[in-house]
């Protein structure tokens, strides 16, 4: 295991409703959020955790989103997309690829706690562009070989069920939105992550 030195500057990004449905769907159970920011952290120096969730008016979301706050995440909404026909769309992809990058200079390491390998992009940028360590945290069974690989560290969260997961508490059941859910499978809605990173250079270099 690498050595983590006390003095490293990290953000963390949680995507809530990518590990949600990852646990929900493997495990049959909900993960243990403070759990994940408290190992990520490894007694490191904590910069920003960011937790990005989709709001759906369910009546116990709120409660969801309060508990995330409580555990030392600062929780980034934004609303549920309904498209005429029915469709829905909610992720937070661009968003936190553009939040990592904005913050990359002041950070040392980025712990991404996401399986999708839409973010592949992303952490080649962080590493080779920005110099920065980018470790991702996810569930093995759901995360992207290729993502698993680009990473300097892989933490998987099924290896450790006890310490990552919490059982289903059955009055308790946030109703967070199935992330990626479009008229035509496979559509995309929004630029990907490599269109983003290619904008926010320009938008800096724009600046300078």
């Amino acid at each position: 295991m690498s050595v983590k030195p006390k003095d490293q500057r990290i953000g963390v990004f949680v995507d809530v409703a990518n590990m949600y449905y990852s646990a929900k769907n493997i495990h049959g159970t909900r993960v243990n959020f403070g759990k994940i920011l408290e190992d990520a952290l490894a007694d490191r120096s904590l910069v920003r955790a960011i937790a990005y969730v989709i709001k759906a008016d369910s009546p116990d979301e709120q409660k969801f989103f309060e508990a995330l706050d409580k555990q030392g995440f600062e929780v980034k909404m934004k609303d549920l997309q309904v498209f005429p026909g029915g469709a829905k769309k909610g992720d937070w992809d661009v968003g936190i690829t553009i939040d990592a990058v904005r913050m990359s200079d002041r950070l040392d390491t980025i712990v991404l706690v996401a399986g999708d390998g839409d973010y592949i992009p992303l952490v080649k940028y962080l590493q080779e562009a920005k110099g920065c360590r980018v470790e991702v945290m996810a569930f093995q069974e759901s995360t992207s070989m290729k993502l698993r690989e680009t990473a300097d560290q892989f933490i998987d969260l099924s290896s450790d069920k006890k310490k990552y997961l919490l059982p289903m508490r059955p009055m308790f059941r946030p109703n967070i939105p199935r992330p990626r859910i479009f008229p035509n499978r496979g559509q995309r809605q929004q630029p990907p992550p490599s269109e983003v990173i290619e904008e926010s250079t320009r938008s800096e270099e724009g600046e300078e």
